[in-house]
This record gives structure tokens, sequence and C-alpha cells, in this order.
């Protein structure tokens, strides 16, 4: 009988520990999954082009020339500026060259505009540093020694434009033109890959965003 007793007794024991270590691993889950529940999706960094920020369309007497930080030799610049006309969208006397520059210049302006860059660009330190510098000198190589007569050639045009306004006035927006210039033409000429094309040259782009760039410069 004693030995009953004693069986009982380890049966009774065994069920409430049993019992409890259910309860207890039971509560671990739901805490686990109250705990996933709340954590929030990561969210995946859009790349830099998508992120630019859309420019409205320019109205009349609002464009780059009316800034007053503009130097005397830019503002002659624009005043004159126009554009050629080429039956030929785009053209090469050394394609080479071209592909090169423009993808090097392109992965340039993504780390300096790119991932909010833009808003923290020192305009002073920008224009005399030695890669803003070697892209005004590769911008007039793509003109002279690069593309042939060409509508890439108004495109180099106006880049130099916006190079110009940039250096003179800290102006972003002539900032965010001269990479959207080299993101799409590398885009079309490279294969880059990118997620958005803007439109914004005149070998590639839509009439209509190249009328707004025209209407940006000259104001």
């Amino acid at each position: 009988m004693k030995a009953f007793f004693i069986t009982l007794i380890c049966i009774c024991v065994l069920a409430i520990v049993g019992t409890g270590i259910y309860f207890f691993l039971s509560q671990e889950e739901n805490d686990t999954a109250n705990s996933e529940e709340r954590v929030p999706p990561v969210q995946s960094q859009m790349p830099t082009e998508a992120k630019d920020k859309e420019l409205k369309p320019v109205e009349k007497g609002e464009g780059a020339s009316q800034l007053e930080e503009l130097s005397g030799v830019t503002k002659d610049f624009l005043s004159t500026f126009t554009y050629e006309p080429y039956d030929e969208q785009i053209a090469y006397q050394n394609e080479e060259l071209v592909k090169q520059i423009i993808s090097d210049q392109h992965a340039y302006l993504n780390d300096l505009t790119g991932w909010g860059h833009i808003d923290n660009v020192d305009i002073g330190y920008l224009a005399q540093s030695e890669e803003w510098q070697q892209l005004q000198e590769d911008v007039e190589r793509l003109r002279t020694e690069g593309f042939a007569p060409s509508e890439a050639v108004n495109d180099m045009w106006n880049a130099e434009a916006f190079m110009r306004i940039a250096t003179d006035s800290a102006d972003l927006n002539s900032l965010r033109y001269v990479h959207r210039i080299f993101h799409d033409i590398d885009a079309e000429i490279n294969g880059a890959e990118v997620d958005k094309v803007w439109g914004a040259t005149r070998a590639f782009g839509a009439e209509t965003e190249t009328q707004e760039l025209y209407a940006y410069i000259k104001g």
C-alpha cells in the first residue's frame, strides 16, 4: 500500500511539473510571436535617382539667368546661349572615350548628389575640387573630341551651362540637371541600370522635358 501511495504522489508531481512546463513554453511562443509582430518591416533604400526631387515647370522670369549671384562671364554666356540644329540624335568621333567618360562622371555625380548629399554640397569647395574641374574638362572633351555633330553636343552645352550656374550661385536645381544629363546618357549608351530615365537630354529625351531645361537656363 505504501508503494502505491508513493507511486501516486510521483505521478501527481510529474503531472504538475509537466503542466507548468507546457504553460511556460506556450507563453514563450506567444511572447516571441507578439515581439515579431511589433517589429516594423525593413524599408528598402530607394536608389538615388528615384529619390531625386521633382522639379516644377519653369515660369517665365523664374529661370537661372535671373539669379543675382551670376558672374558677368556667365551672364554673357547665357545671354547668347542657343542650340545648333542637327539631323543626328547621337554620333561619335570616339565612342570608347564617350562611354568611359559618361560612366565615370555619372558615378561621380551619383556620389555628389545622391542619398541626400546634394543638400550638403559646399559650392565654394566644390568649384575648387579636382573632381569638379575634371568634370568641366570632360564636358568639353565630350563636346569637341567625343561626340560628332549631333544633339548630344547640345546636351554637353546644357551641362556646361548648368555647371556655370551651379558654380556661381550654389543653385542646387542646376546641379540636379547636370546629374540627370549624365544619368540619362549613361542609361542609353552604356545600359547603366537605373530606376528612372528623366528625359533630360536632347539626344534621347522627350521634347517637353528638354524645353524645360532650356527655359530654366534662359529664364
